[in-house]
């Protein structure tokens, strides 16, 4: 009797260990196959359409020829995507023209049908840490912007800049096959500084994104976000309050060249 008992639990352990191990290589089958699939649609994304012009092409149509002087566009990344703008900024016509995951490069290359041909009073411009790499430079991003900034100037179309969102403290370090492991706050604050100082050079208006969600340490709080690029609720409403400050500075009664030639 004691031998069957022996055998049963030997047996039964045997069998539990299968069915975990089973378990396991499921488990792992599905996350792999969760992965492949997420950078396989990344991957379409680039080499379909790496510009996403096709995006906010219908809502681009509806908006063409009619105006609206209380219209600003927002462009930008998962974090404008993510904004329910109507929400915070419902006395404007506030248009989102955000694509997650998308860099500046992108940005250029639908700035005329997603910015320029709507027609706005101003355009608001958000991009995220990750445009920072070190296959990059820092250069690169800084001509992005003044492209970007400076075309929407000659179009009357009025720039407004943000610092880059901080990235959460445990995230700081990007590490990659091939290339130099640095720190990316360093580089964020390096960048944020010299858009400070082209905004005041060109007279541009400036909202300071890093300053209204970083805490104590310059890093983005996890009470503030989601992820390393995602903002929650009260991230977005923290944003809100100081974006709805710069647009209550604007003149609206006006363009932005009568703005400016005063």
């Amino acid at each position: 009797m004691r031998r069957e008992s022996v055998f049963l639990i030997i047996v039964s352990s045997i069998s539990l260990m299968l069915i975990g191990a089973c378990l396991y290589v499921a488990y792992k089958a599905f996350d792999y196959r969760r992965h492949v699939n997420y950078f396989l649609d990344k991957y379409t994304n680039v080499v379909s359409e790496f510009s996403g012009r096709q995006r906010y092409a219908a809502d681009n149509s509806r908006l063409a020829g009619k105006t609206n002087p209380r219209r600003v566009v927002f462009l930008g990344d998962q974090i404008i995507e993510s904004w329910d703008l109507q929400k915070y900024f419902g006395d404007y016509e506030a248009v989102n023209r955000g694509i997650t995951g998308q860099r500046l490069s992108g940005f250029i290359l639908r700035l005329r049908p997603d910015v320029l041909e709507l027609q706005p009073r101003a355009v608001l411009i958000q991009f995220s840490s990750y445009n920072f790499r070190p296959r990059g430079s820092v250069k690169e991003v800084k001509d992005f912007i003044v492209d970007i900034s400076q075309l929407c100037s000659c179009n009357d179309v009025e720039p407004i800049l943000t610092t880059v969102i901080p990235v959460r403290e445990n995230e700081d370090l990007f590490e990659e096959e091939g290339f130099k492991s640095y720190v990316v706050s360093d580089t964020l604050r390096e960048f944020n500084a010299w858009l400070i100082e082209y905004c005041r050079q060109m007279g541009f208006r400036l909202i300071d994104s890093d300053k209204a969600l970083a805490n104590e340490r310059g890093y983005l709080p996890e009470e503030l976000s989601i992820d390393n690029t995602h903002l929650n609720q009260d991230g977005f409403t923290r944003l809100a309050e100081t974006t709805l400050r710069a647009l209550k500075d604007l003149d609206w009664s006006t363009t932005y060249h009568e703005t400016t030639a005063r």
